[in-house]
């Protein structure tokens, strides 16, 4: 799944922001709509880099907040002045569910239900470690299950393996998501870094921090639009994948 829960992959527009509105109910009482949507974008990503600096002074290397209570102070922000009613904070999450799907849409890798079914039957715990806000697990449960719900574990996936950036208030490439997922791997299922399979689409996020932890990794390069491989950093110049995919199917041929 592409980039869902990244904020910093979202492309906005103030029309994002007005059908987002209109989606969730919230009448906008403004006699320039357009300009007051751009003004609303431009809080938005303030209220976003303030967020983050604030965390960065706590010495959070790659600090993550939570979206919703950006949307939350800039809600209440409008409704101080007096451009829509009294927002709830049912208004807040729906809004910024439609505003994250409007500006930042995601889709399923092909193959992808089948794979994780069919590690799942094989009794393989499967865990996550992403850049994600509360909304994710409720898109990729609608991807694997077809249903909608605001349940915050994925289904057929480990809740203890399940490392999400908007709870733990730091972000990828952070080594400590990495440390937190090995050790939960290791205390509830006695498997070792070594013998983890870590699949992802980013060099320096996913396959830098993942091999640094001994890990082993797949970079999937099957989707243009989200592979990113950061070729200018020096980091990553002796960094490699230990495999290279471009099929999700092809996990099932690397876990025999």
């Amino acid at each position: 799944m592409s980039s869902s829960g990244d904020i910093d992959k979202a492309r906005f527009a103030p029309s994002y922001v007005l059908e987002a509105f209109s989606k969730c109910g919230v009448r906008l009482a403004s006699k320039t709509p357009v300009k007051t949507a751009s003004l609303i974008l431009d809080e938005y990503e303030k209220t976003i880099l303030k967020m983050r600096e604030e965390l960065e002074d706590h010495e959070v290397p790659h600090p993550e907040i939570d979206i919703r209570m950006v949307w939350q102070k800039l809600l209440r922000q409008l409704n101080e002045a007096a451009l829509i009613e009294k927002p709830t904070m049912d208004d807040v999450s729906r809004l910024a569910i439609y505003f994250e799907t409007l500006s930042n849409p995601v889709y399923p890798m092909p193959d992808m239900h089948e794979v994780v079914h069919s590690i799942y039957k094989r009794g393989m715990p499967m865990g996550i470690i992403s850049n994600a806000q509360f909304y994710t697990p409720i898109i990729m449960n609608f991807f694997l299950t077809g249903l909608i719900s605001d349940f915050e574990d994925v289904e057929y996936f480990d809740r203890y393996l399940s490392i999400y950036s908007y709870k733990e208030k730091r972000g990828k490439p952070d080594i400590a998501l990495y440390k937190k997922a090995a050790g939960r791997c290791f205390k509830h299922h006695q498997v070792s870094p070594e013998q983890i399979l870590y699949v992802g689409n980013d060099m320096l996020k996913d396959i830098y921090p993942a091999k640094s932890m001994g890990m082993t990794t797949a970079l999937f390069a099957g989707d243009c639009r989200s592979l990113r491989l950061r070729e200018q950093l020096p980091e990553l110049k002796k960094v490699k994948p230990d495999y290279l995919i471009n099929r999700l199917d092809q996990i099932l041929e690397i876990i025999q």
